[in-house]
């Protein structure tokens, strides 16, 4: 039966009983409990039992319903012991006439089903698997088997709105979970909190012999094993697996008694009476979804495990979830902040390095682009000056992200400029620089891509080299080709042993050479599809039907509209070379305008 009670004390006030289906509130004579007071609707609230669980909804009233000071805006589960007001008017909803010490605002008992007979075959009753710390267990591995009731000794509902179960010897269990709080208070990592949290397992279970903790990770595909640990040193640490999946499917606590056949020959039916307590608590995080789980588990057959541990160790899983998905927040942001730092000061070195604008040829007009990715600087574009008039331009693509790829970014571009000047050849700069970095490095990702033109105006031509993954294109006559040979495209960066060739192109007026980092190849749509090759050859041939001294901010317009608010996840860079002539080199005012429109874009 529950009541709701206006008061306690000497002089207690009216309590009024609550039906078993539907208790209504109000004003109104015809209300269940009515209630006269102005400030109280005519019907305000209502209360409804299923399944002996209560539940109070707000019927519109004109001052609300609160449940521990919660205004109630939707149907809302009633504990022992929840301060429920009515308007102005406030009542502690209990199960019972009058308070004892078992109530409290902790929820509802564990349901206690039948424990087997220790009889039977002695055969293994549950699937078991050998683990230690850092192990993967896959959702294969977990299975579907049933976990078999008739050896389930108690369960209970784990609720994600602090309702623990009712606990005897509060102060005990109190402590407990104080002393839990005390020695996680500062930790800000996973490992340190269940590092922690295993110590204080063993203190408060004394009769616990191992403790397992198994954590689900970020895709909820599989669950590692964060820690196996036993009392006794090198003894081997099983976890009940149709247990655990039961557990964390369900969000329930589960104690269960398993009669398993022991592997040693060597000990007797006396010394090893084959009967192991298991206890397993999911924990829940703030969405209510389990993140992991608990096992803890006994082979005492004197002392075994029992519902008031399961009790406790409910209560105390409350504690280390908490503690868990803070120490997650916590290394996130550490993640963030480092990340944006890294990217922070990378792009202050990309700053730093890239030339304030490209250099002016007469007869030639040189530019580039470059579309940032948010988390990425490591695409750089650089020109230099040769003894003989000859002007090179250096694309580099460094890959990953952080200071590795900065630090590589730097090394690149200072090795390149300085090959290329001692050199005055595309491919030998790039041999040169290939082989004093597999000196330098011990390792040189194996993606990493650079690529360099020479022009030389005197004799109207480009000279290419590229290694890596770095895309070639012509514009000739408005004739659009991709080029995609061995003579132009080597390998990547790696181990010093490659050798790379050179192309020549001679330029007529109007030509134009496009030189793309292999972020372009990783553009997307919103809807997720890639830029496919033809996509891109439409959107260079549509920027080069414009006039030539707009194609470079056209084609970035495009690539733009194309991914629209699809986020970028590598730098796309590219490089022009366009061969003006006389009659390009002044540009009219509706081409100042256009160019203006289409970089503003």
């Amino acid at each position: 039966m529950a009541v709701l009670q206006q008061g306690f004390g000497d002089s207690p006030q009216p309590s009024f009983s609550v039906l078993d289906d539907v208790t209504t509130i109000g004003r109104h004579k015809d209300c269940n409990v009515v209630v006269p007071s102005a400030a109280v609707s005519r019907l305000h609230a209502r209360i409804s039992c299923e399944d002996n669980r209560f539940f109070v909804e707000d019927l519109g009233s004109r001052n609300g319903t609160l449940v521990n000071g919660q205004r109630v805006r939707e149907r809302t589960p009633l504990n022992d012991g929840d301060e429920v007001e009515f308007s102005t008017l406030s009542y502690t909803f209990v199960t019972q006439d009058s308070v004892s010490e078992s109530s409290g605002s902790w929820g509802v008992k564990a349901k206690v089903v039948s424990v087997s007979d220790a009889g039977g075959d002695n055969e293994d009753s549950i699937r078991r698997r050998i683990v230690s710390r850092g192990d993967c267990i896959t959702n294969d591995d977990l299975g579907t088997d049933i976990v078999r009731e008739g050896q389930v000794v108690g369960r209970m509902l784990i609720n994600n709105g602090g309702s623990w179960p009712v606990l005897s010897d509060a102060t005990q269990k109190l402590n407990h979970v104080l002393r839990m709080l005390h020695g996680l208070r500062r930790t800000i990592n996973r490992d340190d909190v269940t590092s922690r949290a295993l110590h204080i397992l063993f203190e408060v279970f004394q009769f616990a012999e191992r403790i397992s903790v198994v954590l689900r990770n970020e895709h909820g595909t599989d669950i590692t094993v964060a820690a196996a640990v036993s009392r006794r040193a090198d003894e081997e640490i099983q976890i009940c697996l149709p247990v655990v999946r039961s557990c964390m499917q369900n969000a329930e606590a589960m104690l269960y008694v398993d009669h398993w056949k022991s592997d040693s020959e060597a000990n007797s039916e006396l010394e090893d009476p084959a009967i192991r307590s298991i206890m397993c608590v999911p924990l829940v995080g703030l969405a209510g979804h389990s993140i992991g789980a608990i096992q803890i588990d006994s082979r005492n057959a004197r002392r075994p495990l029992d519902k008031q541990n399961l009790e406790q160790l409910v209560v105390v899983s409350q504690v280390v979830s908490f503690s868990m998905e803070q120490a997650a927040a916590a290394e996130a942001e550490v993640v963030r902040a480092v990340l944006e730092s890294n990217v922070a000061s990378a792009e202050r070195l990309r700053s730093q390095l890239a030339p304030s604008a490209p250099p002016q040829v007469d007869g030639f007009r040189i530019a580039h682009e470059l579309i940032p990715a948010p988390d990425r600087a490591t695409d750089l574009i650089d020109y230099v000056a040769l003894p003989d008039g000859r002007v090179a331009c250096l694309l580099l693509d460094a890959p990953g992200r952080g200071p590795d790829a900065s630090a590589l970014m730097a090394l690149l571009a200072r090795q390149l400029i300085g090959s290329v000047t001692e050199t005055g050849s595309t491919s030998e700069a790039i041999r040169l620089t290939e082989q004093v970095l597999s000196r330098r490095l011990e390792y040189t990702p194996s993606i990493t891509s650079v690529a360099v033109m020479i022009l030389d105006p005197q004799h109207s031509s480009v000279t290419i080299s590229v290694a890596g993954q770095c895309s070639l294109t012509l514009i000739q006559e408005n004739r659009v080709t991709e080029v995609d040979t061995p003579d132009v495209i080597g390998p990547p960066l790696n181990d010093g042993s490659h050798t790379y060739s050179e192309s020549e192109y001679q330029l007529n007026d109007n030509d134009v050479i496009l030189l793309f980092s292999d972020g372009i190849t990783k553009v997307t749509s919103p809807t997720g599809e890639t830029l496919s090759r033809p996509r891109k050859l439409e959107m260079i041939e549509e920027a080069a039907t414009a006039h030539r001294t707009v194609f470079e901010s056209r084609l970035r317009r495009s690539l733009n509209v194309h991914r629209g608010d699809a986020p970028l996840v590598d730098d796309v860079a590219f490089l022009v070379i366009h061969r003006t002539g006389m009659s390009d080199t002044i540009l009219n005012p509706a081409s100042s305008a256009v160019d203006s429109e289409t970089r503003d874009a």
